[in-house]
C-alpha cells in the first residue's frame, strides 16, 4: 500500500488514527474566557463518520491572533492581551474552531458559558430491543444549579460493545439512535465536558 507522509512538529508521535477515519473535529468548550496571564485548557473532540469518538489522534493547535492569546501543544490557552480570537484544532486535515476571550486581569471576566455539571439520558431504564430494532435516546445537560443547558455543546456517545448495540448520534441534537445487532447486553454512555451518564441496553432475539 502507499505510504502517507504526515508533516508534524519535531517530537510528535505517530498518530494511531488513520486520516481517512476522521470525519469531524470540534473544540470543547467552543467558547471560553480567561484573564490576561491566565490559562484555560481546551480539548479536541475527534469523531469518525458514524459519530464515534476517536482517541490517540495527534492534534495540532493554532491561534488566529497570537498577540491576544497563545496555545500550547496540549491545548492550554494563555491570555496575552485583552480581546477575542479564534483557536483551531487540526487533526488529519479536518479542523474545529473555538473562540477565546481575554479580559484584563483587573476586570471581571466576561460571562462565558456555564460548565456542564451533570448529564442525564432518557429513557433512563430503556426497554429491551430486538435484533435490528432501533431505540432513540436523548441526553440532557444541566449546570450546577440544575438548569438545563441549551444546544451548542458537544455530546459524545459510546457503546461498551458495538457488536451488540451500536449508537449513532443525531446531528445537531443531543440525541442518538441505538441499534440492536445481536443478543446480549451493552452500556451506552453520553459524555459532555467530562461529565457522563450511562444506560444499560439489552438486545433480545
Amino acid at each position: 500500500g502507499a505510504l502517507l507522509a504526515v508533516g508534524a512538529c519535531s517530537g510528535s508521535t505517530t498518530s494511531g488514527v488513520a486520516p481517512g477515519d476522521v470525519a469531524s473535529v470540534a473544540v470543547s468548550p467552543s467558547t471560553s474566557s480567561v484573564s490576561v496571564g491566565g490559562r484555560v485548557p481546551l480539548s479536541a473532540v475527534v469523531q469518525d463518520a458514524s459519530g464515534h469518538a476517536l482517541s490517540g489522534a495527534d492534534v495540532f493547535w493554532s491561534v488566529q491572533n497570537t498577540s491576544i492569546a497563545t496555545i500550547s501543544d496540549d491545548g492550554i490557552v494563555t491570555g496575552v492581551a485583552p480581546g477575542t480570537t479564534q483557536v483551531s484544532a487540526n487533526v488529519a486535515g479536518k479542523s474545529g474552531v473555538g473562540t477565546v476571550t481575554i479580559a484584563r486581569g483587573a476586570d471581571p471576566l466576561p460571562q462565558g458559558p456555564v460548565p456542564v455539571a451533570s448529564v442525564r439520558i432518557s429513557p433512563s431504564n430503556p426497554p429491551a430491543i430486538g435484533k435490528n430494532d432501533n431505540l432513540a435516546l436523548t441526553a440532557s445537560l444541566t449546570d450546577a444549579s440544575g438548569k438545563d443547558i441549551g444546544p451548542g455543546r458537544v455530546v459524545t456517545w459510546t457503546s461498551s460493545d458495538p457488536s451488540i448495540a451500536s449508537v449513532t448520534p443525531k446531528a445537531g441534537t443531543y440525541g442518538a439512535t441505538v441499534k440492536g445487532n445481536k443478543e446480549g447486553a451493552a452500556t451506552i454512555t453520553a459524555t459532555s465536558e467530562g461529565k457522563s451518564a450511562s444506560v444499560a441496553i439489552t438486545v433480545k432475539h
